[in-house]
């Protein structure tokens, strides 16, 4: 379809945004504006494409100068690549004449919202953080909850009348910047689709937008060069966040690896000293030498060639994180072991991908690989979801969503 307008995209300086610019422009070329923002007039680290712009943001009050932007630009549509506190100022200055599209990344919904940031460490790692106290109140499992959530909903929504003892303590617990941040957006564009269940439990009026930020091509470039059939090491995680439950991955693990595999983990991005620090210490400690960190950043190419070594891939996070590793993962042939309570993995699930739960592991999880018939199915489902064809697709659907509530509006 034809547009006969601007879009506005507001980015993170993030190695993947290269990709995204070049698929909007091919897709629907010159029609889009790409703002990365910036705290310091530093040259962007990962964006390099010439279409992209810095929006600099050193000091509260800075996000009024995307006004000047808007009225220069005559945009009707802003597109907020993640939701993280700079871009939630820059919602509040937005009057409501703009449409907002909310490109949702998991670490601005889990790390924003306090009902999922609680759940989303297993024990080890909560323990590292937060310290051995576990413990929450009944009273306060009773008040913050989804059920408590909802009738804060039904309250606002004038639906039903609560006491105004309750309706205050349930402002404490919901009435929050980030939720008010999210009553302002339009659109919804999840990683995953159930991921747009969870954020429309704080605004039951977000419409559902489909965006892939990565295609299978360009993620796992060559399968042949890469195929991990006859590959025997485990790779950890995809990054050094805590969200990677990285320890008690190590724990699943330790007793079921075979002798002679190494355990890959990436740690070059994503997570503070301390914890990179914890990681290795207890790496070292379950695994010996079989233990094998990754400090350094690695272009795309030589990463892949690292973890095609990897038969096995064990992604231990229980909110939406990682898809592009195990898409690439998946495409190469390896053996993908998820936290059963990833939104990736339940989707998987449904979809009929094959993938295995890392809470039962066994002893014959690191000996048997999947069938060439097995990896097959995974490729021609993977391929299927996240083909280039398949992508851009998306971004016609995306557009044609957008397009409606502009003229709904």
């Amino acid at each position: 379809m034809k547009i006969d307008y601007k879009i506005l995209h507001i980015c993170n300086d993030e190695k993947f945004i290269d990709s995204t610019i070049k698929l909007f422009e091919d897709v629907y070329p010159n029609k889009s504006i790409y703002y990365v923002l910036q705290s310091t007039n530093e040259p962007f680290k990962h964006v390099r494409s010439e279409k992209a712009k810095p929006f600099l943001i050193q000091k509260e009050g800075d996000e009024h100068k995307i006004k000047d932007l808007l009225h220069e630009n005559k945009i009707e549509v802003v597109f907020l690549h993640a939701l993280h506190l700079k871009k939630q100022r820059i919602v509040n200055v937005l009057s409501k004449d703009i449409l907002k599209v909310w490109f949702i990344w998991g670490s601005d919904l889990y790390w924003n919202w306090k009902l999922l940031k609680k759940d989303m460490f297993e024990r080890e790692t909560y323990t590292f953080l937060y310290g051995e106290n576990t413990k929450t109140s009944l009273r306060n499992k009773i008040m913050f909850n989804n059920c408590s959530l909802w009738l804060f909903s039904k309250h606002r929504d004038n639906k039903i009348w609560l006491p105004k003892i309750l309706v205050k303590k349930l402002e404490t617990n919901f009435l929050t910047d980030f939720y008010k941040v999210v009553q302002k957006i339009d659109i919804a564009v999840p990683i995953v689709p159930a991921e747009y269940e969870l954020v429309k439990r704080i605004n039951n009026n977000l419409v559902y937008a489909p965006f892939e930020y990565a295609n299978i091509e360009d993620l796992a470039i060559n399968n042949e060069l890469y195929n991990v059939k006859n590959a025997n090491n485990i790779l950890v995680g995809n990054s050094a966040s805590p969200t990677n439950n990285h320890i008690d991955a190590f724990k699943q693990i330790v007793n079921y690896k075979q002798d002679s595999q190494k355990v890959i983990v990436p740690l070059s991005y994503g997570g503070k000293k301390d914890y990179i620090n914890f990681v290795i210490e207890k790496g070292n400690y379950y695994f010996g030498d079989s233990f094998i960190p990754i400090l350094n950043f690695m272009p795309l190419n030589e990463y892949n060639q690292l973890i095609s070594g990897c038969g096995f891939a064990v992604f231990n996070h229980k909110r939406q994180q990682a898809l592009g590793n195990i898409n690439t993962m998946g495409y190469f042939g390896a053996k993908l072991f998820l936290n059963s309570e990833s939104p990736i993995f339940k989707y998987f699930k449904k979809l009929g991908i094959q993938v295995f739960n890392i809470n039962s592991v066994n002893s014959n999880s690191f000996y048997s690989k999947l069938s060439e018939k097995e990896i097959e199915h995974n490729r021609s489902l993977l391929f299927k979801l996240y083909s280039r064809e398949a992508v851009k697709k998306k971004v016609v659907e995306l557009i044609e969503i957008v397009d409606f509530k502009l003229k709904e509006n």
